[in-house]
């Protein structure tokens, strides 16, 4: 990453996953000095446990959310045009099974904000109105909904005693977020070379505040911490921390009423033959017994069952899908296809994360709105933001929404904006054709090499989940990961001596949290 020349005055991003990113390049835009610092790594955090949906919030319709579907059906079809390379359109089929239920509970939860999800699933008039509005909202980027054939239906494999038909829309996929985060730094770096400011990033960091001052301190988990304190007067400081705002704002010591109450969302990866081939090219976006939206969707040549929606008090960190939350979504999805018959066994992996709310009182957890706040803190030591909500498929729009609050306090003018800017995939450096691979996967050395030295990678769990995308590779194998400890300690990260228990210690980690078993 860029090397440090910060005079006096950086706006530091606190946060480096998808909404941190996606301000520092909002930022890098307009000429601003820029450093994104993380705890951690990268998109380590809620950005990775996502559904992988770029989508406009079709339920958000329900809660008469008018103004954040808008947003997010705009941002779905500039993603769709301006980062294709990683994001592309999916078809979803919404199978119902009546005409008229829901519309009763659904006038509940559009006028009044409560109201319990309806027994018998939503209608046909209900899903048919909400898609048709959807529609309407949209810019025409893909195609209208419509009602699929008797004969499309018959052949679905959806369970035919539940449902009687189905309706077919289009919303966008992103296969991994985390790229996406790595293409939103890179392109931060590009922008502050055109627009003359200074741009670094920071990872693994521990911060303290004395005074207008921040330390910003390693904590790499192999190295010493000392002497490697860097001080900075900020300019301005944005929190975009996600589930770990209330965290940051401790730890900076700041005072502040408790601004997120996080909700637990896990997933099932399966490669189970019989769900892949009753699926399709399509995803499927019904609801479970309890009238949660679940989608069942293709991806990354498996299939990606989600979600939860639970509310979550713990550390982001240590949240991992339990046996309650499995067995609910294997319920579901023979729920929706009872032919399959998909058991325990046919979950290679699942993954949680914690959404980074606002923290209300009592009521449903799908109806805390998904649309994001930029809070102001008085009283402060210097200018000082939390980002609250916000979700993948709105991210530049937040990023925009931020810079347009933050400048004008510290007497800038916006005088650039990404709204049509290309975003292009991450770039891994030029690798010839006959390269040699990493053992037992498909992926050149040389893009791990490039990941350590040029995209900030520090651990095995950085170029394994985050970089090289490996941690959904079901080939992933031990000898793979001392190759990749090799790169580390070549790059100074990792001792050679410390490989084979890192190895082992990580291999213990893709258990615990992904139920990944590697040999």
């Amino acid at each position: 990453m860029a090397m440090d020349r910060f005079h006096v005055g950086p706006i530091v991003v606190l946060g480096a996953g998808i909404n941190g990113a996606a301000i520092a390049r909002e930022l890098a835009l307009q000429g601003a000095d820029v450093l994104l610092v993380d705890a951690e790594d990268l998109a380590g955090g809620t950005t990775s446990y996502s559904s992988r949906l770029i989508h406009g919030g079709l339920r958000y319709l329900e809660y008469a959310e008018i103004s954040l579907v808008r947003e997010s059906l705009a941002e779905r079809d500039r993603l769709l045009r301006l980062a294709a390379e990683m994001v592309h359109p999916l078809e979803l089929v919404i199978p119902v099974g009546n005409r008229l239920s829901g519309l009763i509970s659904g006038a509940q939860r559009f006028f009044l904000k409560s109201g319990a999800a309806p027994k018998n699933g939503r209608g046909s008039l209900v899903v048919r109105l909400g898609l048709t509005l959807y529609d309407r909202f949209a810019s025409g980027a893909v195609p209208s909904h419509r009602r699929i054939t008797s004969a499309q239906f018959a052949e679905s494999g959806l369970n035919a005693k539940k449902f009687f038909t189905a309706f077919s829309y289009f919303d966008g996929q992103l296969t991994f977020p985390e790229q996406f985060v790595l293409a939103l730094v890179q392109d931060a770096q590009a922008a502050a070379k055109e627009q003359g400011g200074a741009f670094s990033l920071r990872t693994y960091q521990h911060v303290r505040r004395e005074g207008e001052t921040l330390f910003f301190s390693s904590i790499h988990p192999n190295q010493e911490s000392a002497g490697n304190e860097v001080a900075v007067t900020p300019a301005a400081v944005i929190n975009a921390a996600g589930p770990w705002v209330d965290a940051a704002l401790a730890g900076l010591n700041v005072s502040s009423a408790k601004l997120i109450g996080g909700t637990k969302g896990s997933h099932l990866i399966s490669r189970c033959p019989d769900l892949r081939k009753a699926l399709g090219p399509r995803g499927v976006y019904a609801e479970a017994a309890d009238g949660r939206p679940i989608f069942i969707l293709p991806w990354n040549d498996a299939c990606l069952i989600g979600t939860t929606d639970i509310r979550y008090d713990g550390d982001p960190a240590e949240a991992v899908a339990d046996d309650e939350e499995i067995e609910y979504l294997i319920d579901a999805t023979n729920a929706i296809f009872p032919d399959v018959g998909f058991t325990r066994d046919d979950v290679q992996q699942h993954y949680c994360g914690v959404r980074p709310l606002p923290a209300v009182g009592q009521g449903t957890t799908s109806s805390i709105t998904r649309s994001h706040v930029v809070h102001r803190h008085e009283g402060t030591p210097f200018p000082l933001y939390s980002i609250i909500g916000g979700k993948l498929t709105t991210c530049r729009s937040l990023a925009e929404d931020t810079v347009q609050v933050v400048l004008p306090d510290l007497h800038q003018t916006v005088e650039h904006n990404s709204r049509e800017r290309p975003l292009p995939a991450p770039y891994f450096g030029d690798t010839p054709a006959d390269a040699e691979l990493l053992p037992d996967v498909n992926i050149p050395v040389a893009h791990a090499a490039y990941g350590i030295e040029h995209l900030a990678a520090k651990t095995l769990a950085d170029l394994v989940e985050r970089r090289l995308m490996l941690v959904f590779d079901p080939h992933l194998s031990r000898q793979c990961l001392h190759t990749l400890g090799e790169q580390l300690a070549t790059a100074g990260w990792l001792d050679r001596s410390q490989i084979d228990d890192e190895v082992d210690n990580y291999v213990a980690r893709l258990q615990k949290r992904y139920g990944k078993r590697v040999s």
